[in-house]
């Protein structure tokens, strides 16, 4: 009796770790996205319990879920399509991280650290003192430029961005070591590296930015501390003064919803063009939310029209309404595309704009449904002191509307 009862508490104990050993435990990580052949994207996060995770970039903080299913284990956004899938062996996963809808899949594994480059990294004020003026691409016809911004963070660790004329391209967190700069970024949707380096003058950058597994752009930068990039209200605008800006899409609901539904009647608008897969639009509609909670808004309407590159309108409807729910957004958000998020066919629904060169774009309209500005793109938190510019312009424009 006495060595029936030894077995079954054996077994018990055995069925407890094995329980533990199948879950991913409590601390912090360091996640690797193979972007090239043994070339990998580093990504700090940490465990909190067995349904949580959160990615750290720099001070960005991003929101997962873990779920469980048989052998594998399950990392999805709270608000992105894309996820991990894996098994879990030795508290260590393997697998990918995978964006249906964009057919992409990119290796993926993880381990116990802290440390997201192995790289004892050296001061550069040079480099965090100044603005650099970048060209992507350059002498290609899709050359494109940025401002790249470096500050300095932690223990000789750098926080970054580029900011476009189209928007910014969030948190990097990296440094700088022997004349190398390296910079990652993960959020669910966002995956960049950059690695690059200074010349011996410290007054040119040279690298390459990897986006994901999926593409990679030569980038090349000059310190230039008086360079601008183009006005955000410049880019856009309509064909003709005297034309209206005019829409009609189905809500989540499937209710059609036009400009000239009585609701709108006598109102301000705010109309932002955007889609559930943008972390610009995420920051916007972030900022929208805050915004809205924190101000008494009167005879002011916002509506989102969404660009989705799900392949179905049920895939496209419930990444809006994963959107909508997670960041609390009670404001309608309209279906105006699925299957693509191509600017192009997105231009054929509005013929009195000149051009939609960004998601987000967004278009102030006052109470009688004439455009007062358009704004292309959106410079988010990362871009500090741009973002606190953006912040107080669009206060004024909306007191404008309300005529305060």
């Amino acid at each position: 009796m006495r060595l029936f009862l030894f077995m079954i508490g054996l077994v018990l104990v055995i069925s407890c770790n094995s329980g533990v050993s199948d879950r991913l435990l409590k601390g912090d990580y360091v996640g690797k996205l193979e972007v090239e052949n043994n070339k990998y994207l580093p990504f700090n996060f940490s465990v909190t319990n067995d349904s949580t995770l959160v990615v750290q970039n720099s001070s960005e903080i991003v929101g997962f879920s873990i779920d469980y299913l048989k052998d594998s284990i399950f990392i999805r956004s709270k608000v992105f399509e894309g996820f991990i899938k894996g098994v879990l062996e030795d508290n260590k996963i393997n697998g990918v991280f995978v964006i249906e809808s964009l057919d992409r899949s990119v290796p993926f594994t993880s381990y116990n650290s802290s440390k997201r480059f192995n790289i004892d990294f050296e001061k550069n004020e040079k480099l965090t003192l100044n603005r650099w003026r970048f060209t992507f691409n350059p002498n290609m016809d899709n050359a494109s430029i940025s401002l790249g911004i470096f500050n300095p963070i932690g223990q000789n660790e750098i926080s970054a961005t580029f900011r476009t004329s189209t928007g910014d391209y969030g948190f990097m967190h990296g440094g700088y070591k022997d004349s190398k700069i390296v910079l990652s970024t993960f959020n669910g949707s966002r995956a960049y590296l950059l690695e690059a380096e200074l010349n011996n003058n410290n007054d040119s950058i040279k690298g390459i930015m990897y986006s994901g597994n999926h593409s990679k752009t030569i980038i090349e930068g000059v310190l230039d501390n008086v360079f601008e990039l183009s006005n955000e209200y410049s880019l856009t605008s309509l064909q003709s003064k005297n034309q209206k800006f005019e829409f009609s899409f189905e809500n989540t609901a499937g209710k059609l919803i036009s400009i000239d539904d009585d609701i709108f009647d006598g109102k301000s608008m705010v109309i932002q063009l955007m889609g559930s897969w943008c972390s610009n639009c995420l920051d916007e509609s972030k900022f929208y939310v805050d915004y809205m909670n924190k101000n008494k808004l009167i005879d002011i309407e916002f509506v989102a029209l969404a660009f989705e590159y799900a392949k179905t309108k049920d895939g496209a409807l419930n990444s809006i309404l994963k959107l909508k729910n997670q960041i609390g957004i009670d404001y309608p958000i309209l279906l105006a595309q699925y299957g693509s998020s191509d600017k192009g066919k997105a231009l054929e629904k509005f013929p009195m704009l000149n051009n939609i060169i960004s998601y987000p774009t967004t278009i102030f309209l006052d109470k009688n449904k004439d455009v007062i500005k358009i704004h292309t793109g959106f410079n988010g938190p990362a871009t500090g002191e741009k973002y606190i510019e953006f912040i107080n312009e669009f206060d004024n424009t909306i007191r404008f509307m309300q005529g305060n």
